[in-house]
């Protein structure tokens, strides 16, 4: 099948963002006096959306609690980030610069409400043509919505998309809309089907491949 275009998730995928994320929310609960929970901490870890991290986190605490430290995320996550030298994933920069010097169509598709500013960090803003947030849909991740939105705003079908994931919501959105997906994993898991190449690390040269484009030597 064709590919003429590739979607990245961006945490886990693109930024190695998990551990900062959690020292945000840490933070903010902090500043509010609580304990940041396990149960956050893994729904982090497995990719929520704010909104659902803050729904496991707050179980039985008023709205307006809620509303405040989701209001508070975004500053501390910039107050974390301002000390971090790297935080990309391996092979993420130079695969998005590859795949834009082969001028292949590109975009993030994230839950998150502020991916520019990890975009921003990694120095790749010039290159992503598309980004889709949490605030463009009315269904994070596991729904297909980003996934289907991106390729539209790219100009491209579905299926011609490449949808790069790691997590099991987000394998869920890109096959839910349609796309080829690749999961960045170091084991293959036992939920994957078989139609789901996996790679330990974005690897230019072989996604090129699958454009049907060949790295520069």
């Amino acid at each position: 099948m064709t590919t003429s275009g590739v979607l990245f998730d961006m945490d886990g995928v693109l930024v190695d963002s998990a551990r900062l994320h959690v020292r945000a929310y840490e933070r903010i609960f902090r500043d509010a006096g609580l304990e940041f929970p396990i149960a956050g901490k893994d729904a982090v870890l497995s990719g929520k959306a704010r909104s659902e991290v803050l729904d496991l986190a707050l179980q039985g605490a008023k709205p307006d609690l809620k509303t405040r430290l989701s209001e508070a995320k975004p500053e501390a996550l910039k107050m974390v980030l301002r000390d971090e030298t790297e935080c990309s994933m391996p092979g993420a920069i130079d695969t998005v610069r590859a795949l834009a010097r082969a001028g292949i169509p590109m975009a993030v598709v994230t839950n998150s409400r502020s991916p520019q500013l990890w975009i921003d960090k990694l120095g790749i803003s010039n290159e992503i043509g598309v980004v889709v947030t949490g605030d463009d849909v009315l269904s994070p991740k596991p729904s297909p919505e980003g996934y289907l939105l991106g390729a539209a705003r790219l100009g491209l079908a579905p299926e011609q998309c490449l949808a790069i994931e790691d997590s099991y919501d987000g394998w869920l959105a890109a096959k839910g809309a349609g796309m080829q997906v690749a999961l960045v994993a170091n084991d293959r898991p036992d939920w994957l089907d078989a139609g789901t190449e996996t790679m330990s690390e974005l690897d230019p040269a072989r996604i090129l491949r699958r454009c049907g484009k060949r790295a520069p030597r």
